[in-house]
C-alpha cells in the first residue's frame, strides 16, 4: 500500500480526485497541499533555483489537473503517476535551459569553498548537495541513473543524448564524487 503524504487516506484521495475531475478548486488545493512536500523533494534533485523549482511544481500540477481524466488506477498509484509527470516536467525544464547553462568545472578553487559539515555520507541532503557540485549534465544523468534507477537507454531518450554519452557522464560523475568525498572524509 502506498504511503500517502500529508495524512491523506486512500479513501480521501479518491474523493479528492473525483472532485478535482469536476474542477472543484477546494479539492485541487487540498491535492496540491497534500503532495507539495513530496513534489518539492523530488524536484529539488533537478534544480537548485527556488523560482524554477516552484515553476516546475506548478506546471506539473497544471498538467496533472488537465490530464486527471487519463489517470488509470489499474496501472498504478496516483503518487507514482503524478511523480512521473513531475519528473517529465523537470526534464522538460532542463531541456529548455540546456542551451543557456554552461557546465561548471569543479576545480581546487571551487572545492576550497565547499561548506563542510560533520554529517555522514549517504544522507539525502548530502546526496543532493554532492550532485549539485557536478557539472549540470553530469549531475542530471547521475541523478537519473543512481537515484531514479533509469537505464542508459532511458536517460539517452529523456535528455536527447546517446547511450555512450550517458555512460560517460555516469563514469565521470563517479570519479568526481569519489574525489570530493575523499577530500571531505579523508
Amino acid at each position: 500500500m502506498p504511503v500517502l503524504p500529508s495524512a491523506v487516506s486512500v479513501k480521501n484521495l479518491d474523493n479528492i480526485l473525483a472532485l478535482c475531475l469536476q474542477n472543484d478548486r477546494i479539492a485541487q488545493e487540498k491535492l496540491y497541499r497534500a503532495f507539495f512536500g513530496l513534489f518539492y523533494t523530488v524536484a529539488r534533485d533537478y534544480t537548485t533555483d527556488n523560482e524554477s523549482l516552484l515553476a516546475i511544481i506548478n506546471e506539473a500540477f497544471l498538467k496533472i489537473f488537465l490530464h486527471l481524466k487519463d489517470y488509470d488506477t489499474s496501472k498504478g498509484s496516483f503518487e507514482t503517476w503524478s511523480k512521473r509527470i513531475l519528473r517529465n516536467q523537470c526534464i522538460d525544464h532542463y531541456r529548455k535551459q540546456k542551451n543557456a547553462i554552461a557546465a561548471i568545472e569543479i576545480n581546487d578553487s571551487v572545492s576550497n569553498h565547499i561548506q563542510h559539515n560533520d554529517s555522514q555520507p549517504g544522507n539525502s541532503r548530502d546526496t543532493a548537495y554532492y550532485f549539485s557540485l557536478l557539472p549540470e549534465t553530469t549531475g542530471k544523468v547521475c541523478r537519473l541513473f543512481f537515484l531514479e534507477g533509469y537505464a542508459h537507454k532511458e536517460i539517452a531518450a529523456e535528455l536527447h543524448i546517446t547511450e555512450s554519452t550517458s555512460r560517460w557522464h555516469v563514469s565521470e560523475g563517479k570519479k568526481r564524487l569519489q574525489e570530493i568525498l575523499k577530500r571531505k572524509y579523508a
